[in-house]
């Protein structure tokens, strides 16, 4: 994945990001949120909305990327950035009255071990993640390549790791689609939010083949769900 360079036309191209941010916030408790983090925080959709609701939050944005987290520094100038990766990152003298993690926690090696540390650090923990079976129809485009499939969980495995963890406030499934005139279009989504995975020179040209002998529409579908937890833990603020 390639963050960095996706990160001019992200903006642009993160339809499904800027539709699940404004569910998720939704969403939200109607109770004071003093602050929070946004886990995977891209170019801030999730904390610009949040901060809609809660103006005097303290925001934390994390990510990979720096040239991504530049561009919500500019939407967000009173934030407080920081370079990380989240799976690895130290909350052990951070806590939160939320965290929030807007379709980036698909990404991760392990889902469960992070649940465990963010429920340990967040009074609520709001989340949306695509599920297995998005995007069937532009993979259907690749019969027969081995193209680089993401790992998605079903419903039932993402709620077996939450149960381990916290308890659901609230759950709801959307369905999100957009639908580009071929192809070529529809890859250029996936590259312009860096979701392309590095394939060897010969997968690479099959995908090239592919893509440009398909030339009718192409519906890029995601099937999402979105959560909010509330950790067991009473955290002092």
């Amino acid at each position: 994945m390639n963050f960095n360079d996706a990160a001019l036309g992200y903006d642009e191209s993160a339809f499904a990001q800027k539709r699940c941010a404004v569910e998720l916030v939704k969403m939200l408790p109607n109770e004071n949120i003093a602050s929070f983090i946004d886990v995977g925080a891209g170019t801030g959709f999730a904390s610009v909305e949040v901060l809609k609701k809660f103006p005097n939050a303290k925001a934390l944005l994390l990510d990979k990327s720096a040239r991504m987290l530049e561009i919500a520094k500019t939407k967000i100038p009173c934030a407080t950035t920081i370079i990380a990766d989240a799976e690895v990152f130290e909350f052990s003298t951070y806590n939160f009255d939320l965290a929030i993690a807007n379709l980036s926690l698909q990404w991760f090696k392990d889902l469960g071990t992070f649940m465990t540390k963010v429920s340990s650090h967040a009074k609520y923990f709001a989340f949306s993640i695509p599920l297995k079976g998005s995007f069937k129809e532009y993979f259907d485009v690749f019969r027969n390549v081995k193209y680089p499939d993401i790992k998605l969980y079903t419903e039932s495995a993402i709620l077996d790791i939450i149960q381990q963890n916290a308890k659901v406030v609230s759950a709801k499934r959307c369905i999100i689609n957009e639908t580009y005139p071929n192809a070529i279009e529809a890859a250029r989504h996936f590259r312009n939010i860096g979701a392309i995975t590095t394939v060897n020179q010969q997968i690479q040209s099959k995908i090239a083949a592919r893509l440009k002998a398909h030339q009718t529409p192409v519906m890029i579908s995601y099937d999402m769900f979105l959560c909010l937890l509330k950790s067991p833990l009473t955290i002092q603020h």
